[in-house]
This record gives structure tokens, C-alpha cells and sequence, in this order.
């Protein structure tokens, strides 16, 4: 009985007090600055871009290979309102893999990864595991939309615990361009007209401008310098230069400039104008090279060189046989490049001789080319294997004793062909 009545006495004490629980997800916890939910990454007001420079060392360090990333050339970076080089341009994280393990945030030197310490982080329930891969734009929403107010990482609470029990300075705040006051700051600028990213420097182009006249006097010095052996070394390597951008289309004014500089013959044969002295100051302006440089016939960056003709000539012959191969018209631009570069194909395919360059060529006829040509269909070799397809169906049905279909017998009587009987049925057909 008195055990009875301690028990009563315990079940009525919990009346006093107040519950632990709460009606989730209707009510909500505030969650700690330390929950590790699920990560994402950082955005920069500072710089309107991502902390992430796609260096790939939480891809390494990931332990169950859930990350993907992928860099490229930043192109805020010329224009003076980034410092970084590369940038981000894919990144992926499969969710439905990651543990939360927290060793992308560690290893990230860039501050361009943390865990969604918020309640949308941590719900990411779905219907289909693959709507649990996660983009680059997924993985930004949460800082670019100020969702995440107070980004975190483990180590920058260790620093500032250590520097405060010795007394010393707390580091700076991490993340510092990826929290409110940025956000602010950059809505600020947006409002007076600034841009959205901090101007950091003076843009390249106008830089290089700037320095251009500088460098050509201190660049004309180190030629005069240079020994016989280094200086013809150099001029033949902007020769090398040269001719390969020639080959494709377009010398570049650099290349111009360096022939120029070591006094290249074949500046005279780009440009026309002669080659000045060794040591003579560039002109102020330079002018790049004509697409279609000054080459002679016959040069390596002639279009019209035999050896590109005959390149084309040979790319839409084999494009053209592949049409008549599949029994297809050939299509009128092969057609005209057949006709430009006289090609005996054309005729075989027209039976007209190929037109003046700039004729327009005559239209491919619908049927196939003569018998006996490698892409004709109808060439014997071709027909026997048709016929001798149909009477192996043909055989097949009979001894199943079934019916010959109308169209394999049509086939083999077209041929010339045997239809076979249940009598020779273990026969073939005759060649």
C-alpha cells in the first residue's frame, strides 16, 4: 500500500511541471550556432560571388565522395572587383550521402563552406532520393538570401577562446562577407549607384594602357642586351608563333610586336611595313594582324593552299559517301564543296563536271548512283546479300511450316531468287 501511494505521489508531482516537449514542426527550438546540419555554401557581398574558388580540397577530404566541384576563369577578376583568379562555375552534393561529418568546413581555406545552422537545413525530407542532389544555386540560397545569418565553423571558436584565456586580441569574425552587415553595406552601394561588388582596383585593360608605354622602352633595352645566340633563339620562337596563329586565321598583336622587336622578316610579310633596327621604340598604337594575313599562295596560312583544298576535298567526299551509303540525298552544302574543289565525286553523283568556283552546283538526284559503285545499294554484291537474306527468312517459316510473308516472297521473286518448299527446305536458295 505504501508503495502504491510513492507511486501516486511521483505521478502527481509531473502536474507542477512544466512540459519538455513542444508541438514540432508547428513550434521550433532555436537551434545552437554549432548545429551541424547540412552544408552549403557562402556568399560575398563584398564581391557579388561566391567565397568558393573551386580548389576541390573538401572534395578530396570528403570522406563518402558526396561533392563534385568545378572551376573556371573568375571574369570579375579583369575587371578589378575581385581578387580571385578562378571561380567557382558547378557544384553538386548529394545529400542523400553526406553524414554531416563537418571536414569540408575544416578544410576549407577560403571560408566557402558551412553547415546550415538553421531549421531549413535540417529539413530536406523528399519523395525521390534525387531531388536530394543539390546544385550550385540549391547550395547558395541559403547565404545569398541572408537566411543565413551567422555562418560558423568550429575553428574560428577555438582561435578565439585560445586568444582570449592568454589575453590577447580575439581574430577577426569569420565569414565576414557573408553575414548582415555585408548584405547591408553592398544594398547601400546598390542605392548610390556603386555596383554591387567593391571596386578593388583599377580594371587590367586600363592598367595594361596605363603601363604599355613604360614597358616598351625598358622591353627595347633587354633586347639590345641580349647576345646573338639569345636574340635569334627568340626571334625564331616568335616565328614559330607566328605562323601557327597564321595557320589558324589570326596573328595576334603580341606575337606582331615580338617579331617586330627581334627583328623578324616575317614582320615585313604580315604587316608590309619593313623592319625597323633592333632597339627602334614600338609606336604608340598597335594594330593586330588582318585575319586573312598577306600570305602568298601556296603559305601555310593560305586557306586556298592546295593542302587545305585537298583537306576539304577529302572531308566532304567522306561525308558524301556516308550519304550514299544510307541511300539519303546528298545535301547541297557538301555539293558546293564538291564543286569548289573539283572533286571527281561530284560528277559521280551529278554526272555533271564540276562548275567554275562560285556556280551554283546542280542538285543531287534522288536515286542511287550507278550500279557498281561503293555506296550503291542496289550494286550486286548488295542485291545477292538482300536475296539471300529473304530466302534464309523464307526457309525459316517453311520449317516452322508456316506461311511465307507476302513481302519476303515479293523480295525474292524481285531478286531472281528460289522460294523454297517443305520438300528442300534443308537447301538453299539458288545464287
Amino acid at each position: 500500500m505504501i508503495g502504491i501511494l510513492k507511486g501516486l505521489a511521483t505521478t502527481f508531482s509531473t502536474f507542477t511541471r512544466r512540459p519538455v516537449t513542444i508541438q514540432y514542426p508547428d513550434e521550433k527550438h532555436e537551434l545552437s550556432e554549432r548545429q551541424r546540419s547540412f552544408p552549403v555554401l557562402t556568399w560575398d557581398f563584398d564581391h557579388d560571388e561566391p567565397f568558393c574558388t573551386g580548389c576541390n580540397i573538401c572534395v578530396r577530404n570528403c570522406p563518402v565522395d558526396c561533392m563534385t566541384a568545378v572551376m573556371h576563369d573568375n571574369p570579375k577578376h579583369p575587371e578589378g572587383t575581385s581578387d580571385r583568379r578562378k571561380i567557382i562555375e558547378k557544384f553538386w552534393i548529394d545529400y542523400a550521402r553526406c553524414m554531416r561529418c563537418n571536414i569540408c568546413i575544416e578544410v576549407c581555406p577560403f571560408e566557402a563552406i558551412a553547415m546550415d545552422n538553421t531549421w531549413e537545413g535540417h529539413e530536406h525530407s523528399a519523395y525521390d532520393r534525387r531531388d536530394l542532389h543539390k546544385d550550385i544555386e540549391d547550395l547558395l540560397e541559403a547565404s545569398k538570401s541572408g537566411r543565413l545569418p551567422n555562418p560558423f565553423r568550429p575553428l574560428d571558436n577555438i582561435e578565439t577562446n585560445a586568444a582570449l584565456a592568454e589575453g590577447e586580441e580575439p581574430p577577426a569574425i569569420g565569414f565576414a562577407g557573408a553575414r548582415p552587415e555585408a548584405q547591408e553595406a553592398q544594398t547601400e552601394r546598390i542605392a548610390q549607384g556603386l555596383g554591387a561588388a567593391i571596386q578593388e582596383r583599377e580594371p587590367e585593360v586600363q592598367a595594361q594602357a596605363a603601363t604599355a608605354a613604360a614597358g616598351a622602352t625598358a622591353e627595347d633595352d633587354e633586347v639590345a642586351s641580349l647576345s646573338p645566340r639569345k636574340l635569334r633563339a627568340r626571334r625564331m620562337k616568335a616565328e614559330r608563333e607566328a605562323r601557327a596563329e597564321r595557320e589558324a586565321g589570326e596573328v595576334s598583336a603580341e606575337t606582331i610586336a615580338s617579331l617586330r622587336r627581334y627583328a623578324s622578316e616575317m614582320y615585313t610579310e604580315i604587316t608590309g611595313e619593313p623592319v625597323p633596327p633592333i632597339g627602334t621604340p614600338a609606336p604608340a598604337a598597335a594594330t593586330a594582324a588582318p585575319a586573312a594575313a598577306a600570305a602568298p599562295a601556296g603559305d601555310v596560312g593560305d586557306p586556298n593552299s592546295p593542302r587545305k583544298v585537298r583537306a576539304r576535298r577529302m572531308k566532304a567526299e567522306r561525308g558524301a559517301r556516308e550519304h550514299i551509303e544510307k541511300g539519303e540525298e546528298v545535301p547541297a552544302e557538301l555539293l558546293q564543296t564538291l564543286n569548289d574543289t573539283e572533286s571527281a565525286l561530284y560528277k559521280e553523283i551529278t554526272g555533271n563536271d564540276p562548275a567554275p568556283a562560285g556556280a551554283a552546283p546542280a542538285a543531287a538526284p534522288a536515286a542511287a548512283p550507278a550500279a557498281g559503285a561503293q555506296g550503291d545499294p542496289n550494286s550486286p554484291r548488295k542485291l545477292r546479300a538482300r536475296r539471300m537474306k529473304a530466302e534464309r527468312t523464307a526457309r525459316e517459316h517453311v520449317e516452322k511450316g508456316e506461311p511465307i510473308p507476302e513481302d519476303i516472297v515479293a523480295t525474292i521473286t524481285e531478286l531472281g531468287g528460289t522460294l523454297p518448299t517443305a520438300e528442300d527446305s534443308g537447301g538453299g536458295g539458288s545464287a
